[in-house]
């Protein structure tokens, strides 16, 4: 096989998607898997069946880890709750997620290690999706006790899967409503992981180095394309953006990534690192990265496939970007083989495949490498880019969100340079507000600027006929 690890990944992938529509005997095919493992090791020098037993037991461990994942143990707080009930229920545990804002609500996720109704208290785990009716001052880790109605979530009429499956697929599967600020409870000691609280505070400096050099709007794009926070954008710009099909700038991915290991190598590099160390020092800062970010697929994914490549150089071995991007789903399907089923996985890793998969083929098609002038040749190249994602990608959006972008093209190709100027501007942004702050005012207006520019431009486009046409 040229290819191992992608076929494993396809065979691991379809064992998934086999276990989501057919019911099966847990024990039954663990045993069969076992099975298979011991007669592949016996036979391990008959390559042509040793294979073919190995492909058959990746589909097995796909199948296996989605059922496992979906086994919720006895002790999990969904068993105790009926759709809905009207206890009173009192929870202790701590936040597992960073506290936003929405939609003048502060939501979190909440992990439970006890409950308590009426006189009865039992000890029990899982998370919760919380929502407070009342601003107050919290932070991941904090340990409090809620007191409210819980209530199973549920879906809403959409093709893509509703609201349920979406944080399903997080492992959530209850929701509290807090009305009262009496119903919540501090307690003293704090929970956590150290590494996810340094990074939650360094996203909340560079968020307020971002709101307090620029306005609202342009904040909050900022904020989007380099933190992965899109939480300040209004909807009407999000649903613009969806119409031009440029919608993924506002996402946090492998662009970014590159960007980060960029500057960090250079960083390093100027105070004369050796190459080692500096190879060594980005894929911590990676690491770091994606934690603050929020750790999304695009994010992972660009994330496990740089570590990937940063340490091939390290062992001065040739990366392959088809293994590559087979390692990074294989490592988020392992972790959670739920995701298979999320849109933005899917779109994070097709569309990456599109264009290395599509692209060559295109530029063979109209003999790209004869081109003598530079400009034409750099704005076919990315005409071709963009109309290989959008062709790879057409499918699934068009399912998912019954809309077809004919302008996608054209509009990645204007929006996309712009982009990448503006993410290097807010990246030497927050670099300056950290380190020297009296930079930052110099910065700030040119960026102000270049983002307003992004969004006419894009304003326009969609206004073009045929820009887009729902399905």
């Amino acid at each position: 096989m040229n290819l191992p690890l992608v076929i494993l990944t396809i065979f691991y992938s379809l064992g998934i998607i086999l276990a989501n529509f057919i019911g099966f005997n847990f024990w039954a095919v663990m045993g069969a898997a076992i099975g298979i493992f011991a007669v592949s090791i016996l036979l391990q020098k008959k390559i042509f069946i040793f294979t073919a037993l190995i492909l058959f037991l990746a589909l097995f461990a796909g199948a296996l880890n989605l059922n496992n994942s979906r086994t919720l143990p006895q002790c999990h707080i969904s068993n105790f709750i009926y759709y809905k009930d009207y206890f009173l229920y009192r929870l202790s545990g701590f936040i597992d997620s960073e506290p936003e804002l929405k939609d003048n609500h502060i939501q979190f996720i909440f992990y439970v290690q006890d409950m308590q109704r009426d006189k009865l208290k039992w000890p029990c785990c899982g998370k919760v999706l919380v929502r407070l009716d009342f601003a107050c001052k919290l932070n991941y880790g904090d340990n409090l006790i809620l007191i409210g109605n819980l209530k199973r979530p549920y879906n809403f009429n959409s093709v893509a899967g509703g609201y349920k499956d979406f944080l399903g697929r997080q492992g959530i599967y209850l929701v509290m409503h807090v009305e009262d600020r009496r119903q919540l409870i501090y307690q003293q000691s704090n929970r956590g992981f150290k590494l996810i609280k340094v990074s939650f505070w360094l996203r909340a400096k560079m968020e307020a180095v971002i709101s307090q050099q620029l306005t609202d709007l342009p904040a909050s794009i900022l904020s989007a394309m380099v933190l992965g926070q899109k939480r300040g954008i209004p909807w009407l710009v999000n649903s613009s953006f969806v119409k031009s099909g440029t919608v993924h700038i506002l996402v946090v991915s492998g662009f970014n990534v590159g960007i980060v290991a960029f500057i960090i190598n250079l960083l390093f590099k100027i105070l004369r690192f050796g190459r080692k160390i500096r190879i060594i020092l980005s894929i911590i800062c990676l690491f770091i990265y994606c934690l603050i970010t929020g750790a999304s697929n695009p994010v992972v994914r660009a994330t496990v496939m740089g570590i990937i490549f940063l340490s091939a150089y390290l062992f001065k071995r040739m990366p392959d970007i088809y293994n590559s991007l087979a390692i990074a789903g294989l490592f988020i399907l392992v972790i959670n083989p739920s995701q298979l089923f999320d849109i933005g996985f899917q779109l994070s890793f097709v569309s990456v495949l599109a264009i290395v998969y599509l692209y060559p083929k295109l530029a063979a098609l109209i003999h790209l490498e004869t081109y003598r002038n530079k400009i034409w040749k750099f704005i076919c190249q990315g005409c071709l880019v963009s109309f290989s994602a959008w062709l790879g990608t057409l499918g699934i959006i068009a399912f998912n969100f019954g809309i077809i972008a004919p302008v996608t093209v054209l509009a990645n190709i204007l929006i996309v340079p712009l982009a990448t100027i503006i993410t290097l501007c807010g990246f030497i942004l927050l670099l300056s507000g950290l380190l020297n702050p009296g930079l930052v005012g110099l910065l700030s207006t040119p960026t102000s600027m270049l983002i307003n520019l992004l969004l006419n431009i894009n304003a326009f486009l969609v206004k073009l006929p045929f820009a887009y046409i729902y399905v």
